[in-house]
């Protein structure tokens, strides 16, 4: 019987001596949380990186073509926008063939038409920036399809009426003026979006007043300047507009300033 009982014993203090305790599954399961939510973080972290670096080369290349067209043309930049007789109108990225009250969505572009095209093909193809999903369900067409995601220093081209352009004997400098950048809109008044539907579209430019710069690559956004370098900038602090579930928007400056546009 007693050895039994002595057996029995043993086995009991071994279980012991062996198992968890309570707090110590507790500790083992917030240390495998945290190893988790860091190699997550990690994962969207480096994506991000990437996606900034394709970016990045994508606006090299339209610092190029731009630089083309400018040679080609006295040094004058080209037109945010034209508008032609028969009320088409040619953005500086394609050609809208629709009727005027086309809807968004329905909208034809026709991307050779667009004053970059043919300098855009000269120095090789530009990808769609990779920050900006257009597969989420939040995205909202502008037309059919998608262009680049990058907005336009409309004070280059001339603006609403693309008639006053900017010649670039009249930067002031090229390293501090901007030429493009990560663009995006919060879209809160044309269906499908709502105010309780906001929803993010492409946006064309960038000026003075409106927060549509889009930080789309962990919270910063890309910006090219006339002499051909890219910058990270963050959001100015303010101008954040967060309507969009996960999208960042704003400007890199306080709202009325013209530094970097002239």
């Amino acid at each position: 019987m007693k050895t039994v009982v002595g057996v029995q014993n043993r086995l009991e203090r071994n279980c012991r001596e062996g198992a968890f305790t309570l707090v110590e599954l507790l500790v083992s399961i917030t240390i495998f949380l945290i190893v988790c939510t860091l190699g997550f973080s990690g994962v969207k972290f480096y994506k991000g990186l990437a996606s900034k670096s394709v970016c990045s080369s994508n606006l090299r290349q339209l610092a190029a073509a731009t630089n083309m067209y400018c040679a080609d043309h006295m040094g004058f930049f080209f037109p945010y926008v034209t508008y032609g007789s028969d009320g088409s109108r040619t953005w500086y990225f394609g050609k809208e063939n629709s009727p005027p009250g086309t809807a968004e969505g329905d909208r034809d572009l026709d991307k050779e038409a667009g004053p970059l095209y043919e300098y855009i093909q000269a120095v090789g193809s530009i990808e769609m920036c990779p920050g900006f999903d257009y597969g989420s369900a939040v995205w909202k067409e502008k037309f059919k399809g998608a262009s680049y995601g990058y907005g336009y220093n409309w004070w280059l081209g001339g603006r609403s009426t693309g008639r006053v352009l900017m010649n670039v004997a009249n930067i002031k400098s090229g390293a501090r003026t901007m030429l493009f950048g990560d663009c995006a809109q919060a879209n809160t008044f044309q269906p499908p979006a709502s105010a309780s539907n906001p929803m993010l579209e492409e946006f064309y430019i960038i000026d003075q007043t409106e927060r549509t710069v889009h930080f789309r690559h962990a919270n910063k956004a890309n910006i090219l300047f006339v002499d051909g370098h890219v910058e990270s900038f963050d959001v100015f602090p303010g101008t954040e507009v967060r309507k969009v579930e996960g999208e960042l928007l704003g400007r890199i400056t306080a709202k009325g300033s013209m530094e970097y546009l002239k």
